[in-house]
């Protein structure tokens, strides 16, 4: 059996129908919010409180049906399978990818990895439907045990907030996988210190003096076309432009 990992339902509604196998979506934002649980609690359980409580159209998603359970399937994959996971090189899809590398670790299945063309790092929807064909036929890389054992590592650094040791790692790899850096980089560069309230959060406080109180969605095109690397949708960064506008 085929199956793909996608990175989320957009790419899902525009997989061609012409590529073989089951889909499974990543309907996931770990790189936003919190990722360790307490004793006694399940990640998924954090990441359901978590998003209910800051994202509004949270309360109306039932998490354990749409997102878990989803997620869970990939523990379900037969052992004589090909799994490929389609993700983008943003620093969104990357925490994604780490977490369902961890999960696959020991899988026995043959593992690839799809990513987009140069051109477009972090936009599968940049690719055509015969592009995107042409990524599954000719562009997967199929990933060696140990490949998938040290992306697997990352998503664990993720979790202890340990950017320093994930930072060797991708220096490490940086043939093999050269998206990692930057994607690594731009993760130390979201952490606040001191006066420093983080690289995304300075941005957007450098757009609101820019642009003065503007409308979010020109707000947003800005964050884009500054910080494409984190690959942030509109709601992570309508979230933190409201905490910056409550702060004020």
């Amino acid at each position: 059996m085929i199956y793909h990992i996608l990175n989320g339902d957009a790419l899902l509604s525009m997989f061609p129908k012409s590529i073989p196998g089951e889909r499974i979506s990543f309907r996931e934002c770990l790189v936003d919010g919190p990722v360790s649980p307490k004793e006694g609690e399940e990640l998924w359980q954090l990441r359901e409180a978590f998003i209910k409580q800051n994202y509004p159209e949270g309360a109306s998603i039932d998490y354990k049906t749409y997102s878990y359970q989803e997620i869970l399937k990939i523990k379900a994959i037969p052992a004589d399978s090909q799994i490929f996971c389609w993700f983008e090189e943003d620093l969104f899809c990357q925490v994604n990818l780490w977490f369902v590398f961890n999960y696959l670790k020991t899988h026995p299945a043959v593992v690839n990895l799809v990513l987009p063309y140069p051109d477009s790092p972090y936009h599968f929807s940049a690719l055509s439907e015969r592009e995107l064909v042409e990524s599954y036929e000719k562009k997967a890389k199929k990933l060696s045990q140990r490949e998938r054992a040290v992306l697997g590592d990352l998503w664990i650094h993720f979790q202890n907030n340990d950017v320093f040791e994930a930072l060797k790692i991708a220096n490490l790899f940086i043939e093999r996988f050269p998206f990692l850096k930057p994607a690594v980089e731009s993760w130390r560069d979201m952490m606040p210190i001191g006066d420093f309230p983080g690289k995304p959060v300075q941005t957007l406080l450098k757009i609101r003096e820019e642009m003065g109180e503007t409308d979010f969605s020109s707000v947003f095109r800005e964050f884009q076309k500054r910080l494409p690397i984190y690959g942030f949708g509109d709601t992570q960064v309508l979230r933190q432009w409201n905490e910056i506008k409550k702060g004020s």
